[in-house]
């Protein structure tokens, strides 16, 4: 293993690298999955020119009284008052003449937590939306029509710059800024460092290959242990091995399911399960011991794909054993971001977008956050900062959290350092890629459960994966299903 960063010398990297890192490059791209270079930084301007809100020393005023509706998945309930909860009252407090009313998803009839979905939809139906809301994918919303183009106040905003640049892109369409930037996290492998050595194995550097995951993984592989689990490389195995294919095969144009690296991540997977490398449901028998329920989370796996967010687990004891979270094959990283939007409904555009700024990306509702979870013994951070590397203070709280894991700090500060490397995850911000990758039919007949039936895309890969049926046969239909779902869903986009 690399010898552990400190703190301070993460920060210290990372700063450096935000000042290294921030020169505007002509084939700046933004279409999702892509690389994206760092942005060069713009002052925003002294004063807002729109009518509702002023600015006073830098920050935003609102001169007449103006009540918000906000609606999110992570409210919890009024009881709990949650973080969330709490940044909306201090944002209220901040800001005197506005008021928030949290819009609540009301509860099924037993008593159960009511659908967020479907009273989304409803409300959207009704064009009544919520000034504020969070949702799934950037470009079905925009095309939806519910989102406002908040592109005026975001570009002349100095921290909307600093939002790194794959995911303030990934929010964007045809140049025009629907979703904002709530949160991110981020997937690499994470390795069960007992079972290495246990097994006197040397556990994968920070810098490896996808053969050289293949070799860690059989050799990890026991009648107790499993090499890996939740794999997932039908999803990025292509990436690793390409400068221009994305998250899902997609390289911003297209799906490349007919690839040559898509057929390698494919070979690669079909091995794991072939040798009985997986402890994945959708490709062994039980295996198990009994009272097991979660195989990776208990011990069981040596390689799984996870995402930053677990973390938390081994923080505060949970896990049963030590792990630490590197890149994918050759230094590869995928963000998970978040959006929220201002509703294209809203009588109150500019100070919907600066809530939504407050909860989300806006340094002075960081450092809120910060000051309200010390006050509170609120433990972890809510993502990753999504202007990483450009606030020395959030930055050192955020990291002084994480000394016990050296290579995530790496993977942390290759954000600014590797732009390169980093690829936004295919829901939130590839139009209909749900209906692409998952839901579509194929018109393949195959068997799932015992039942045969026209297999979806999904079902289908699963299926290669197993051996029951060859890619080669299959890999130009699959192109032409999902590029077909992808061009109708584009030609929707908002221009």
């Amino acid at each position: 293993m690399k010898k552990r960063l400190s703190t301070r010398m993460a920060v210290l990297l990372i700063a450096a690298l935000a000042f290294s890192g921030c020169s505007k490059t002509k084939d700046s791209k933004t279409d999702a999955n892509q690389k994206y270079p760092a942005t060069e930084n713009t002052d925003a301007p002294e004063n807002s020119e729109a009518g509702e809100a002023g600015t006073e020393k830098g920050k935003t005023v609102f001169d007449e009284p103006l009540t918000l509706s906000y609606l999110a998945w992570n409210l919890g309930t009024a009881e709990e008052d949650n973080l969330e909860r709490k940044m909306l009252a201090k944002f209220q407090e901040v800001y005197p003449n506005v008021t928030i009313e949290i819009v609540e998803v009301p509860l099924n009839e037993d008593g159960s937590a009511g659908d967020y979905g479907n009273y989304l939809n409803t409300l959207a139906s009704q064009k009544a939306l919520p000034d504020v809301y969070m949702w799934t994918n950037v470009p079905d919303t925009a095309s939806a029509g519910w989102a406002a183009d908040v592109t005026t106040y975001a570009e002349e905003n100095t921290e909307y710059q600093n939002v790194v640049a794959a995911v303030r892109d990934g929010g964007q369409i045809n140049g025009k800024v629907y979703g904002i930037p709530f949160q991110m996290h981020l997937y690499g492998i994470m390795q069960n460092y007992n079972i290495y050595e246990e097994l006197n194995v040397d556990p994968l550097p920070y810098s490896y290959t996808l053969d050289d995951l293949l070799e860690k993984i059989a050799a990890t592989t026991t009648d107790k242990y499993r090499g890996s689990d939740n794999l997932a490389i039908e999803d990025w195995g292509a990436l690793v091995n390409s400068d221009t294919i994305g998250f899902g095969t997609f390289d911003g144009e297209k799906y490349n399911f007919s690839s040559e690296e898509f057929a390698k991540a494919i070979n690669t997977y079909k091995e794991v399960v072939e040798k009985g490398y997986t402890g994945n449901a959708s490709y062994t028998e039980p295996w198990l011991p009994e009272g097991v329920n979660w195989a990776w989370g208990e011990g069981y796996i040596a390689n799984q794909y996870e995402a930053s967010w677990s973390i938390a687990g081994f923080q505060n004891g949970e896990r049963p054993f030590k792990s630490d979270l590197i890149p994918l094959p050759n230094e590869k990283v995928i963000l998970i971001p978040d959006f929220i939007f201002v509703a294209a409904n809203t009588e109150n555009t500019e100070a919907a977008y600066e809530l939504a700024k407050w909860m989300s990306f806006g340094v002075d509702g960081m450092k809120a956050r910060m000051e309200i979870k010390e006050d509170n013994g609120i433990v972890g951070y809510s993502g990753l900062p999504l202007n990483a590397g450009f606030d020395a203070e959030i930055d050192e709280y955020f990291l002084k959290d994480y000394e016990d894991f050296p290579m995530f700090l790496q993977v942390y500060a290759s954000l600014k350092e590797k732009p390169e490397n980093v690829y936004v995850e295919g829901y939130k911000v590839i139009p209909s890629y749900t209906k692409s990758r998952f839901d579509a039919d194929t018109g393949v007949v195959g068997t799932v459960n015992g039942e045969e039936k026209s297999l979806t895309m999904s079902e289908l890969i699963i299926a290669i994966i197993k051996g029951d049926k060859q890619l080669s046969d299959y890999a130009s239909e699959m192109d032409k299903v999902a590029n077909n779902i992808y061009k109708d869903a584009k030609a929707n986009l908002p221009k």
